[in-house]
């Protein structure tokens, strides 16, 4: 039932468990086991199969290391804070279609929608609207937030198909990894040993399809992979009335009309890997209609791409091991950015003149990275890791032009001269004070040339207290820079860098058959960086907000068969001055999963979300957004390995009626509200088809 991913990103160099320690002792001797049950399975026992249910335990175990929270390789119930990892197999199982759906799933994440289609990630209320550069996204490792708006769209677009597994941090970290890691880190880790094809396609939606190959020659040490997806299609939605019926010009209108959502994406991603030696590309390409409209005029229902990002990203990499106690390794990165609008609809025709107005818009930044990790382990039980890091993002392009629009505009929109260099430094010293406790104490120290310097610290404590029991605590914080658009676009008392401090006591409670976390956190944001939100003409620094939340999260095995799954979280997010509540994302989520392994070949998979009512802008007259539940259903069909898979899934099963609050807009003085917000497809099928040769 469960695809637990392979351990594929192993400890580096100088990473280590202590031989001792009993939880080692207890999967060496359950491998041992697992091994000889797996190769000379029993006789029919009493249920007449084979018990490997060891094996079971062991590969979720082996699918359960990480290095995001620490860079170093560790099961993840034993770092600091709480991280996620999601199968992708597993995912797809449940009926997730992307990364943005799949991310959903993890407690305290919420998705949204911008007006053209960006799609947004909240945690625990963070992110709503314009201001969304709020958690680092990362593909295989790499950062691919844009400076431009701190988003990676085309990495949460990415089809589950081609990604190997998802890992998931909740709260600050910027301790490790710097900047835009202020509510969440999400890492996607695409597939590369596997041969696979698919194709997928849904109902008045998308279809396309990709596949993975991967070579490898042992006695050269040699191996690479090329990952490979490209997908097109439509998946508008009804709509009933736009911005211009409250404002009394329905005869402009296009609604009662479809949303333009069409899309066209592409992704490719190589990698190769010669001894001790890497290298990888990636090419992200990913156009989508105008959605609701810029100004939340519903564009024309034509199919057209209005916009569309690129990414080109390059790295090199070198792992070296000094001594048994002592490795490094270093790394080049390149990246650039490009987002164009095409016709991107902004005003209908008669609204200015006898023409629509349109806007077309070229944007291109080149980002360059060097970097060096040095891993230390002085005694058996400390660990230190100390890493240097240096980064150029310099703007290449900022164009654009008005179609229709009389007023003449300059021909460029932010200074083509803009800049930024970053230098960075890290320590981190992991502290095992016996067999039970694990201290982990880390500093960032990042310095902007145009901002100043900060300082990320986290302190961290794992009691494992027995095999069965164990409590985290964690103090950490976290920074979030402007990002060019942002400071070319600023209010007139100017904009700064926004903090935020959390606190974190977990608690993991495991059985044979169940396991359950459990969170308390409460974060302060200092100076948090909004749009427009308090009648300024810009970007801006609002006023400091609390979070206060839990998070619960249940797993449970009735057999090996049946597995339930849930997780509940809550969050109550206020501004510190008035007690208004943070607009856009939900104070209740809940997840709840039942995946039935009918037989060796057939799975079945319900998925329900509940997302809880949303709270309005300041300035938004509306009630808050209904509470909405979601239902998904997914078969899936398994041959033995290699061979076929089939996954028949609906979308919506039940045709709630799903969505998304729209965001406050207005120009000129003048209210533009989408009095629907903006809604989702009605129930809808998918498929997807695959071959693992």
């Amino acid at each position: 039932m469960d695809h637990p991913a392979a351990a594929s990103q192993s400890a580096p160099p100088g990473a280590h468990i202590p031989q001792s320690h009993p939880v080692r002792q207890r999967l060496l001797r359950r491998l041992s086991l697992s091994l000889m049950l797996l190769a000379f399975p029993p006789g029919p026992g009493r249920a007449g199969e084979p018990d490997t249910d060891g094996a079971r335990e062991l590969l979720a175990l082996l699918g359960n290391q990480t290095e995001l929270a620490t860079k170093t390789g560790m099961n993840a119930d034993f770092i600091p804070g709480m991280v996620t990892i999601l199968s992708g197999s597993d995912m797809l199982t449940r009926g997730a279609r992307t990364v943005w759906e799949a991310v959903s799933l993890v407690p305290g994440i919420s998705p949204g929608i911008e007006a053209t289609g960006e799609r947004l990630l909240l945690s625990r209320g963070v992110g709503h609207g314009y201001a969304s550069g709020n958690i680092k996204v990362m593909l295989d490792g790499m950062s691919m937030n844009s400076t431009l708006n701190a988003t990676a769209n085309p990495v949460l677009n990415l089809p589950i198909e081609q990604v190997e597994r998802i890992e998931v941090i909740r709260g600050p970290g910027s301790s490790v990894y710097g900047e835009y890691a202020y509510a969440g880190v999400v890492n996607v880790i695409t597939k590369r040993r596997e041969r696979t094809l698919h194709i997928q396609g849904a109902q008045e939606a998308d279809y396309g399809g990709g596949g993975v190959w991967y070579w490898e020659n042992p006695k050269l040490g040699l191996t690479s992979s090329v990952n490979l997806v490209g997908v097109q299609g439509n998946g508008g939605v009804q709509v009933n009335e736009d911005a211009l019926f409250p404002i009394g010009r329905p005869e402009l209108s296009n609604a009662p009309g479809t949303s333009n959502e069409a899309k066209r994406y592409g992704a490719l991603v190589a990698n190769v890997q010669w001894r001790d030696t890497s290298a990888s590309l990636s090419v992200l390409d990913d156009a989508n209609g105008d959605h609701f409209g810029i100004n939340h005029f519903l564009p024309p229902s034509d199919e057209h791409l209005a916009s569309r990002q690129r990414y080109f990203t390059g790295q090199i990499g070198q792992d070296w091991r000094l001594s048994e106690t002592l490795s490094a390794r270093a790394r080049v990165e390149g990246m650039q950015h490009q987002r164009d609008r095409d016709g991107l609809y902004v005003f209908p025709q008669g609204y200015f003149g006898d023409r629509p107005v349109t806007l077309d818009q070229g944007y291109q930044e080149t980002t360059m990275l060097a970097a060096a990790d040095v891993h230390w382990r002085p005694l058996p039980d400390h660990q230190l890791l100390f890493g240097l890091e240096a980064k150029q993002v310099e703007v290449d392009e900022a164009s654009w032009a008005f179609q229709g629009f009389l007023h003449p505009l300059p021909p460029t929109w932010m200074d083509t001269d803009t800049r930024r260099r970053v230098l960075s430094a890290l320590v981190q010293d992991e502290f095992r004070a016996g067999e039970r406790l694990s201290l982990t104490a880390t500093l960032r120290y990042d310095d902007y040339d145009d901002l100043g310097a900060y300082a990320s610290p986290r302190a961290a404590a794992v009691w494992r207290i027995n095999d069965q029991n164990i409590l985290k605590f964690q103090y950490a914080q976290a920074f979030r820079p402007p990002t060019f658009y942002e400071l070319t676009y600023p209010d007139p008392d100017g904009i700064d860098l926004s903090q935020i401090a959390t606190y974190e006591l977990g608690y993991i409670l495991k059985r044979p058959a169940w396991e359950a976390r459990f969170i308390l956190f409460h974060s302060d944001l200092t100076a948090p960086i909004v749009f427009d939100e308090l009648g300024s003409s810009g970007y801006t620094n609002g006023p400091d907000t609390t979070l206060d939340g839990v998070e619960l999260e249940y797993q449970h095995r009735f057999g090996s068969r049946i597995k339930v799954d849930a997780n509940l979280s809550y969050v109550d997010a206020r501004r510190q001055a008035t007690d208004d509540p943070l607009p856009g994302g939900p104070s209740l989520l809940g997840n709840l999963a039942l995946l039935w392994q009918a037989t060796d070949q057939w799975t079945a998979a319900l998925q329900l979300r509940y997302v809880g009512p949303r709270d309005r802008d300041a300035r938004d007259e509306r009630p808050p957004l209904n509470g909405q539940t979601q239902a998904n259903l997914t078969l899936n069909w398994h041959a033995p390995h290699p061979g076929l898979q089939v996954h028949l899934g609906v979308k919506n099963l039940l045709n709630a009626d799903i969505r998304y609050p729209s965001q406050f807009q207005q120009f000129d003085g003048v209210e533009l509200p989408y009095l629907q917000d903006y809604p989702r497809p009605e129930r809808r099928l998918w498929l997807s088809v695959g071959y693992s040769f």
